[in-house]
């Protein structure tokens, strides 16, 4: 996958980077299962290592608005490798992640919150 630089993507207006994450969820679903893998364990090391809140929170949020919109029958997978990669991180990295996924969560329209809720 080409070098992503999601910090600057989480300081998008979140119009521009609904559609940025939109295009990487794209490429990210054509890859192989491993591949996956590996580019959401850099792409959430990056962001746990160098996005300030503000940045990580806005990326959260995308996120899961736009794993919300994928049908159950993705979503689910695609969650379940979203928490399997932040688990491989340093354990301070997959905490900070863990804590701006809920701010995110708790944060997001009650719709988002069900949807995800359901298929975690």
């Amino acid at each position: 996958m080409d070098e992503i630089d999601v910090i600057a993507i989480g300081s998008m207006p979140a119009h521009e980077r609904e559609v940025a994450m939109g295009k990487m969820f794209e490429k990210l679903m054509e890859m192989p299962e491993s591949e996956q893998m590996s580019a959401f364990e850099a792409l959430i090391g990056q962001m746990a290592e160098k996005g300030t809140d503000e940045q990580y929170r806005n990326l959260c949020l995308t996120n899961l608005k736009l794993a919300a919109g994928l049908p159950d029958s993705a979503l689910k997978p695609f969650l379940m490798m979203r928490m399997k990669a932040a688990s491989h991180l340093s354990p301070p990295l997959a905490q900070r992640d863990m804590k701006m996924l809920q701010e995110a969560l708790e944060q997001s329209d009650p719709a988002i919150k069900e949807k995800i809720a359901q298929n975690m």
